[in-house]
């Protein structure tokens, strides 16, 4: 680069993603850069088990007048002051009932949630805004100056704690979000999977700020925003569709120098396609047509060779595999296409042909695999062929979405740019919005942004009027039109927790005992359990065969067993359990376990997640309290 004066700045990432978590003081951060999974030596909880929070940490990049990156600005080279300003207004914004983007929400007019309650300030949590600076700020995290603990709700204004900030060594930003705390001040009992009345809960979101004073000058930076979400209770497995892809196919509409023409199959191929057989560790029905020894085992880096082979030789198991995956136009209804996940506008009602009842990918992956099944790819694999899929080389390459991993602090700045909205966002989920995981259906509307991935700001709310319907959602100067702290995180489902114990799968079991699911890269389905994973590695290991047949997707328990499903009981029947068991995930939701990766030993087949620090008893007596529905549609918006 031949200009390195500095004229500009930005904050990266674009949007950070921090998850709540009931460890008052420990935490991990997500993955900065593409390729490695979140990890933590602790699986995720602190020495007492309690879950540990997942922090987001910002950066200031320097530009030149030309839009270049020059280098990151640490406490090194300026002075940086950190403004951060967010909120939790769930409990006063609109009922959600269904994406208002799609087609079935046409004749929908969502009202306000708790309607009863008058004083709607009472309703919204919106703390102070806070400025932090310097090395290692509030590094223990016990200045109550950097916590955001000064937002009130409900009739006796308490207190809601939605995180706090910190600096690191080089005076990054260090934003951890709430613990997890979900409470009714009223007493009354959750009773649907999203608009619980009086709930509130911890999760917040708002907008990143900074000065920078380099030079002797003071300069503006372009700000960023902040998203807490619920727990990440499978790290590393991404969804089919992440949050990643979700904006990178909305922003190629309008942004052409962002579109990939050739896909590469290491880089745009096989990230998806690994992606399937990674769900055989939180779903027991991609571990039936996924897993290892089903028709669609790709764990065999010679099956990776053929299917990354351009050649007419390799035509006719390319287009298996394309042909297995759902059509991202939604003209017509595929049930059993891939991905095996509800969609948008998922019913349980059996005469439904909507056809997104189901989920496809984006239109971006979609285009890949078809040039991809047509031989219209760049074959970029060159592992050399091994006899044992538990070589480390070849797990390498299988593990790793786009290759064995470089380090953050070895990226050159550009790389780093380039490659932290994407690592951060792999790790969040581009759908089913019912409502969602992390964020929901706006986030995929372009009015939402200023620039590919900056969240668009407005610095005053309008009043939307009583109901919200789908022509006055997606208006110019709606409520997509400009973000305000509070903006993101109001759309889900309060509390967070009522819908994380909802959205399963196979609501149908004469249909599929497992399939379709939601969410299982977040909110995993069936595991394989430590115990069981314990029994097949100890001593001197099972052969290939034993190990296969002990990880048969008929072994798997439910993730939620103690939960939602009591013991003896494969599906929730009745819906006063379901009532009872999504009040129980509010209280217990730290006890379930996180499904974790490990590296199995030479005797067992490559890379393996299980479900690591449960302490939740399977054999606790099923609460019989009565909880009364006041209103039928309990789930799903049904009957």
């Amino acid at each position: 680069m031949s200009d390195q004066e500095i004229t500009q700045f930005r904050i990266y990432p674009s949007i950070g993603i921090a998850r709540v978590g009931n460890s008052p003081d420990e935490y991990f951060f997500g993955p900065e850069a593409p390729g490695p999974h979140p990890h933590d030596p602790d699986n995720f909880r602190d020495s007492q088990g309690r879950i540990k929070r997942q922090a987001a940490r910002f950066r200031v990049y320097g530009f030149n007048s030309a839009g270049e990156v020059v280098k990151e600005m640490t406490d090194d080279d300026a002075q940086i002051r950190w403004t951060v300003q967010v909120a939790n207004t769930k409990s006063a914004w609109f009922d959600f009932d269904l994406a208002m983007d799609i087609p079935a929400a046409a004749n929908i007019a969502s009202t306000r949630r708790n309607l009863e309650i008058e004083d709607r300030n009472i309703l919204e949590i919106k703390p102070d805004e806070i400025q932090i600076h310097g090395r290692n700020t509030n590094a223990d995290g016990r200045d109550a100056d950097y916590a955001f603990e000064d937002g009130c709700y409900g009739p006796q204004q308490d207190n809601v704690y939605l995180g706090e900030l910190r600096t690191d060594d080089a005076g990054r930003l260090i934003f951890l979000g709430g613990r997890g705390h979900s409470a009714n001040p009223w007493g009354h009992p959750a009773t649907t999977f999203a608009n619980n009345k009086e709930f509130h809960d911890d999760v917040s979101d708002g907008w990143v700020d900074a000065r920078i004073r380099y030079q002797g000058h003071d300069h503006p930076v372009l700000g960023a925003w902040v998203v807490t979400g619920p727990p990440n209770f499978a790290p590393g497995i991404q969804g089919i569709v992440t949050g990643y892809d979700l904006l990178y196919d909305l922003f190629c509409e309008t942004h052409v120098e962002l579109r990939i023409e050739t896909p590469r199959f290491t880089k745009e191929i096989w990230p998806l396609l690994r992606r399937l057989p990674n769900h055989q560790w939180v779903n027991a029905g991609f571990a039936r047509d996924f897993g290892l020894g089903s028709p669609n085992d790709w764990s065999n880096s010679n099956t990776v060779r053929q299917l990354a082979n351009d050649s007419v030789q390799s035509l006719a198991i390319r287009n298996a595999v394309f042909n297995l995956f759902r059509n991202a136009d939604y003209s017509y209804p595929l049930s059993n296409a891939v991905p095996g996940y509800y969609g948008d506008a998922m019913t349980t009602d059996t005469s439904s042909t909507d056809p997104m009842g189901w989920m496809a990918v984006t239109k971006t992956q979609y285009r890949w695999l078809e040039q991809w099944a047509a031989g219209e790819f760049i074959d970029d694999y060159h592992a050399t062929p091994i006899s044992n899929p538990a070589d480390e080389e070849g797990l390498a390459i299988l593990a790793q979405s786009d290759g064995p991993a470089t380090p953050f602090e070895e990226l050159t700045p550009a790389e780093q740019v380039r490659g932290i909205d994407r690592a951060v966002l792999d790790e969040t989920l581009g759908g089913p919005f019912h409502p969602g995981a992390e964020f929901t259906w706006p986030m995929r509307q372009g009015i939402m942004y200023s620039e590919p991935f900056r969240i668009k700001r407005r610095q005053a709310e309008p009043d939307h009027g009583p109901q919200l319907t789908q022509s006055s959602a997606l208006a110019p100067g709606g409520p997509l039109d400009g973000s305000v702290p509070g903006s993101i995180s109001r759309w889900m489902a309060v509390p967070w927790q009522t819908d994380t114990s909802s959205c399963l799968s196979g609501y149908l079991p004469f249909i599929d005992d497992y399939l379709p699911t939601f969410w299982p890269a977040r909110v995993p389905n069936d595991v394989l359990t430590e115990a069981q994973f314990k029994a097949l590695t100890e001593g001197s290991g099972p052969s290939q065969a034993a190990f296969t047949d002990a990880l048969s997707y008929l072994q798997r328990p439910k993730w939620l067993r103690g939960i939602r499903y009591p013991k003896g009981i494969a599906f929730p029947q009745q819906v006063n359990s379901k009532l009872i068991g999504v009040n129980r995930f509010i209280k217990k939701w730290f006890e379930v376990g996180i499904v974790t990766q490990v590296w199995a030993d030479s005797e067992t087949p490559g890379i393996i997640w299980y479900e690591t620090g449960r302490t939740l008893d399977h054999d606790e007596t099923e609460d019989s309290t009565p909880i009364q529905e006041e209103n039928p549609r309990v789930l799903f918006g049904q009957d």
